[in-house]
């Protein structure tokens, strides 16, 4: 075996361990949505939940490719023993996943700007567009590849350890003149560049909208702020119109009047501060993580940007290495940067509640919470150790927490599961005294989230 054959070895090991990891994590996304007490009842666990089956569907794909490439490409794949169906079926599987990962990305990032921008309430959403998208995205996902399929245009790859893709086969067939010594026919997918021209205008439409969609919400922040910066100066120029037209006599009810008068515009403007405060809150949460969804997204598609752009860079010895690591390593890795994502807010919630508890033990929690944070019934002893029940004062918890608004669903209540509070202490073997402090500690921290 070559040094350039170890190689792409090497890297194909790599890869099917990368797309091991993704995929575990987005199966823990679902599984842990899927049985929890909010499961799918909010519109934005369902996305969340349609994007992790998109990354399951790709992740199986990059890890089953290596082997379905038919067997008679080698060197290129060291690992190859399959055959024109097996190639086939994978290509396929890899482009279907694929579609549903661009398209809930492009839905999630819909529903933040929805969220935010006009202020849709998740169930309206959900009665609303949200079916809509669901069935568009899943016929588009399906039908593309179908047609490629049956076009016979998903052929191993020239690049080296690149898998099934849409192609045409041979490799470097119909290049040139046919008087050539060297010209080939091409067997197998021969109009695979139209297809591809319709992939990549596809998923560049949907790059696009999704820079739209953000530049408002960036926007909208920005008007908020003003706002906010607008309305505390009216409230500080009231305040010192006070102290400094303080009224000097009784004999001047007029400039009492006014000071009254003054004084109820003062107390509109700190009541309208608040709405535009929580405002800023939601929309600033959804900023933050559209951007991170993002720039996730566009790190690990890079190598296949890259190829997509520019083919060439696979004649080139740096250009074939780079396409060749990147992926084996970035490609396959979306599913990781999803769930640490997804729980992000909520592992932050529960570290500033509990100061002691370590990330990983946080991480744990939310993950066994559906990707929430719990009630307190729910946070049993082998959740959270003694030494983590040290929280912090109540003033450092907010009163808005934006990443629940985003998530949680209108009609979702705690009140229903109370009932089974006393036989988890009974197995858990808490104490009386234990769950009285446990309970003190909910309401002091504002634990038990409310529906937005």
């Amino acid at each position: 075996m070559s040094e350039a054959t170890q190689e792409v070895l090497a890297a194909s090991i790599l890869r099917c361990i990368m797309a091991s990891l993704s995929l575990a994590s987005s199966s823990t996304i679902v599984h842990s949505i899927r049985y929890s007490p909010r499961g799918l009842k909010s519109p934005y666990s369902r996305i969340i939940f349609g994007l992790s089956v998109g990354d399951i569907i790709q992740s199986c794909a990059i890890f089953v490719t290596p082997f379905a490439v038919p067997h008679d490409n080698l060197p290129k794949s060291p690992m190859a023993f399959g055959n024109t169906q097996t190639c086939d079926y994978a290509g396929f599987i890899l482009l279907f996943g694929g579609f549903n990962v661009v398209f809930y990305l492009l839905f999630l990032i819909y529903f933040f700007w929805r969220r935010v921008k006009h202020r849709v309430s998740p169930k309206k959403f959900a009665y609303g567009e949200e079916r809509y998208f669901h069935v568009l995205f899943w016929i588009l996902a399906i039908t593309i590849p179908s047609i490629a399929l049956a076009r016979k245009e998903f052929n191993p790859s020239k690049l080296e350890g690149g898998g099934c893709m849409l192609n045409a086969y041979p490799n470097g067939c119909e290049i040139g003149e046919k008087d050539d010594e060297n010209y080939t026919e091409c067997t197998r997918g021969q109009s695979f560049r139209k297809t591809g021209m319709v992939v990549g205008g596809i998923i560049f439409t949907s790059l696009l909208c999704m820079f739209i969609l953000f530049a408002s919400i960036i926007c909208h922040v920005y008007a908020i702020e003003k706002s906010l910066s607008s309305s505390s100066d009216r409230i500080k120029q009231s305040n010192n119109n006070h102290v400094d037209d303080e009224p000097q006599s009784s004999n001047t009810p007029h400039v009492e009047e006014d000071f009254q008068e003054d004084e109820r515009h003062t107390t509109r403007d700190a009541e309208n501060v608040e709405e535009p405060k929580e405002k800023e809150s939601l929309t600033r949460s959804a900023l933050t993580q559209s951007l991170l969804y993002m720039l996730a997204f566009i790190f690990t598609y890079s190598p296949s940007l890259a190829y997509f752009s520019n083919p060439e860079m696979v004649d080139s010895r740096v250009g074939k290495s780079i396409l060749l690591w990147g992926n084996a390593t970035i490609y396959p890795i979306y599913g990781i940067f999803l769930i640490l994502i997804y729980t992000r807010p909520k592992v932050q919630i529960l570290s500033k509640m509990f100061p002691k508890a370590s990330w990983s033990l946080c991480f744990q929690v939310v993950l066994g919470s559906g990707g929430e944070v719990p009630p307190a019934h729910e946070l049993k002893p082998s959740h959270l150790p003694q030494m983590s029940m040290e929280v912090r004062e109540a003033p450092e918890s907010p009163p808005f927490d934006s990443d629940l608004a985003l998530s949680m669903s209108e009609d979702v209540s705690y009140e229903e599961m109370k009932s089974n509070m006393m036989a988890v202490s009974k197995e858990e073997g808490w104490s009386n005294q234990a769950w009285s402090n446990v309970s003190d500690l909910s309401r002091s921290t504002n634990l038990i989230p409310v529906s937005n």
